[in-house]
């Protein structure tokens, strides 16, 4: 079902919906030219693509999430304020680049309903971690092993080779075995296992060698799942459910405009006889009787016949059809519990940001829950970058989970956002660096920290001339 969802995400929908292919293609009765004066009838089949209308509110389901989610995810860092362990987790983070992968990796996860993240490493010592495709990821059944697995393809375009590559790893009673393996395929059946050396001198690719991690209990690689159930461990798409009313709106569209295509032009209305004058003068040159727009350009006056040519234009009353529409596209989003707000069928906009969260509540509610996922899975995989770093490398990091913070969903007035900020230091809820850092997401390290010694310097210069923090500290006597 993932090429399924994939194409109802991608719009190509007249690949899965039978209705789609119904007006796909046509077939029409022309004309057509057999000798200087002579023409035949035959049957031709015109593509009609353009007649299907895809009004893809699928998209939206699955963006919308990763919408918010792009927005909320901010910096990733230690949980200490120095050490090995910060350099090596801002170098995963810079090579990692999960700000910018967050919005592709959250539309995968809605379509398929997983996706999935394995850590590497290179010669140099870089370490980083990557999102793969849920169909890439096959976790054994014990529990105790995945593969990865993908297609290579070599040759010319007629004759392309195809091979089945397969990243495994296995926990054994020492630590995790890695292995590279490679399968020669015919069509879409594996057949024969093939040297991976070989396979990689032929081809001339660069194939880390197997490998076995001592001292490491776990798999360097996992999967975040969306909505699964006991029946559905690997998760389901966020767009199940929805495709009978995809095809609904589409198709309710699409009719609308087929009707219009052909009633709705203004059509040329001639008395009978000019029409037969034309049709018997086309009979004598061409040897049939029809009429051309062309035909009528330049006629011939008849008093007998005499009426003008007039247009008849069609009026047709489609209000219903449009409320019809709504109703689905309504039906669509509350089945996928995405806010109204989102498609633009109501105001999307609030007086302040809590006006706002409730406008957008439902669509919040899911992304929340989402975030959460992710906030784990992004966890893991640089946690597991740190067992790859101790196993492969000189280091001896400290292995923990990183700290990530995550920002508001929704947009805010810059003065809303920072009146927020500042109650939350005077409150002694929140650190100077952290108030700091939000209200300026923008800023580097070197900039916030020049911020928090200025305002350090201030507040003391303030405590200086102020007796109120200028107390001498408390002291217990005892005794006495």
């Amino acid at each position: 079902m993932m090429q399924y969802y994939r194409l109802l995400y991608d719009g190509e929908h007249a690949e899965i919906f039978p209705r789609a292919r119904s007006v796909a293609k046509e077939q029409r009765l022309v004309r057509r030219r057999v000798g200087v004066r002579s023409w035949r009838q035959v049957e031709k089949v015109f593509s009609a693509d353009n007649q299907y209308i895809v009004a893809n509110f699928s998209s939206l389901v699955a963006e919308v999430p990763a919408d918010l989610l792009n927005r909320s995810l901010g910096n990733i860092s230690a949980d200490v304020e120095e050490g090995p362990e910060l350099e090596f987790i801002s170098s995963v983070v810079t090579d990692s680049k999960p700000k910018e992968k967050i919005w592709a990796a959250v539309t995968q996860h809605q379509v398929d309903g997983l996706v999935a993240y394995r850590t590497r490493r290179d010669e140099s010592g870089g370490v980083w971690f990557e999102w793969v495709l849920a169909d890439k990821y096959l976790p054994h059944e014990d529990g105790r092993g995945a593969d990865i697995a993908w297609v290579e393809e070599w040759g010319e375009n007629d004759r392309k080779d195809r091979f089945l590559r397969v990243e495994r790893q296995r926990i054994e009673r020492d630590g995790v075995a890695i292995q590279q393996l490679v399968f020669k395929m015919e069509g879409d059946n594996v057949i024969d296992e093939l040297d991976i050396d070989e396979y990689a001198s032929k081809y001339k690719l660069d194939i880390p060698e197997d490998e076995e991690l001592s001292g490491v209990n776990e798999l360097l690689c996992g999967a975040i799942t969306n909505d699964e159930t006991l029946l559905h461990p690997r998760g389901r798409s966020a767009l199940r459910n929805i495709d009978g009313l995809q095809e609904e709106i589409n198709w309710t569209i699409t009719r609308d405009s087929i009707v219009f295509e052909k009633h709705g032009k203004p059509k040329l209305a001639i008395p009978k006889g000019l029409w037969d004058t034309v049709a018997n003068d086309n009979l004598k040159n061409y040897g049939g009787r029809f009429v051309r727009n062309a035909d009528l350009e330049v006629v011939s006056y008849n008093e007998n016949n005499g009426a003008v040519p007039m247009y008849i234009t069609w009026d047709a009353k489609i209000q219903q059809s449009f409320e019809h529409v709504t109703r689905l596209i309504k039906y669509m989003l509350a089945i996928s519990k995405t806010s109204p707000q989102a498609a633009g069928l109501e105001e999307g906009k609030g007086d302040s940001g809590v006006a706002l969260l409730y406008l957008w509540i439902q669509s919040v509610i899911k992304a929340e829950a989402i975030k959460d996922k992710f906030d784990a899975g992004i966890k893991d995989a640089v946690r597991k970058c740190m067992l790859l770093e101790n196993a492969l490398g000189s280091g001896s990091l400290k292995v923990a989970n990183p700290v990530i913070e995550w920002d508001d969903m929704l947009p805010k007035a810059d003065s809303e956002k920072d009146t927020e900020e500042i109650e939350k230091y005077a409150g002694g809820v929140q650190s100077l660096e952290a108030t700091v850092r939000r209200i300026h997401p923008d800023w580097s390290e070197k900039a916030i920290g020049e911020e928090i010694i200025k305002i350090q310097e201030d507040q003391a210069s303030a405590g200086r001339s102020n007796p109120q923090y200028t107390q001498p500290p408390r002291v217990d006597l005892g005794g006495s």
